[in-house]
């Protein structure tokens, strides 16, 4: 289904693990919850949710919560994107090392969630300029660099 729908693998378990029972019984899921959006447009998602909440209800002495920290412990809110490291990159070469120094710090703790990474925009779905970028070696070796640059 994600292949089908281009979910995006990351924040559809990061967004599954933050949506309660509740959530996901009702559907209805909205730009917010994005990636739950794009999986839940397949023709199967009902069923699949529906087997799914089964599968919890199931699991004797596991509440809710329980399962959605579990969840949101292995599964991360932010991860470097392709399109994050070419904006820190065009910042960089001008001597403007601010998105850098962010992404370190979010990256730091990529589990809990971070109002600087919200306001940029980290979790969202990315910007329709970012979704043709392709990470070569070279981009990522830059963007290396510059971080150590900024770190020292």
């Amino acid at each position: 289904m994600m292949e089908d729908t281009g979910s995006d693998f990351t924040m559809t378990f990061r967004q599954l693990s933050e949506a309660s029972v509740q959530q996901l019984h009702r559907g209805g899921f909205t730009q917010v919850t994005w990636a739950l959006h794009d999986l839940s447009s397949h023709q199967l998602f009902s069923d699949w949710s529906r087997f799914y909440l089964l599968r919890l209800a199931r699991q004797e002495g596991d509440d809710d919560e329980d399962r959605r920290h579990r969840m949101k412990s292995v599964n991360p809110r932010y991860v470097l994107r392709n399109w994050m490291a070419e904006s820190a990159t065009r910042k960089a070469e001008t001597n403007d090392f601010s998105e850098v120094v962010l992404l370190h710090d979010v990256l730091g703790n990529p589990f809990i969630a971070q109002d600087a990474a919200e306001e940029t925009g980290y979790a969202a779905r990315p910007p329709l300029w970012g979704r043709r970028l392709k990470l070569v070696a070279n981009s990522l070796e830059v963007f290396l660099r510059l971080q150590r640059r900024v770190t020292l």
